[in-house]
């Protein structure tokens, strides 16, 4: 947008949904044609509706989640269904809600099971 020129609601609540959705100044700017400092400030500007977006969101991706998990349960049986595209969608629908609730995406931790024998050794 050009610079001095009044952002409309209709704008805002775009920038808004875009930044629940992608969590970037970055992607939102590339998505809506705002710049990044005005993306920060819209956010910034209005907690209450990017709240709002927020829990609508996870609301819609935890039921995008629930009814692609009950269409994987089923097709497990059946041979002609592609479940790599329904991991697929089911991966990316889980992390985007997880970073929208403010939850890592990473699997950062290793746990290492050691038996007794190992652990004496390793005294």
């Amino acid at each position: 947008m050009a610079s001095g020129v009044k952002t409309t609601t209709k704008k805002k609540v775009e920038v808004i949904k875009s930044h629940v959705r992608t969590n970037s100044y970055s992607a939102t700017s590339k998505e809506t044609g705002v710049s990044d400092k005005t993306v920060k400030k819209i956010v910034e500007e209005n907690p209450k509706m990017y709240e709002q977006e927020k829990e609508s969101f996870i609301e819609t991706t935890t039921r995008l989640l629930n009814k692609a998990l009950d269409k994987l349960d089923k097709g497990l049986d059946r041979d002609d269904i592609p479940i790599n595209n329904l991991t697929t969608a089911i991966g990316t629908l889980y992390d985007k809600r997880a970073l929208a609730k403010g939850e890592s995406t990473n699997n950062d931790s290793i746990t290492i099971k050691m038996s007794d024998e190992i652990k004496e050794l390793s005294q």
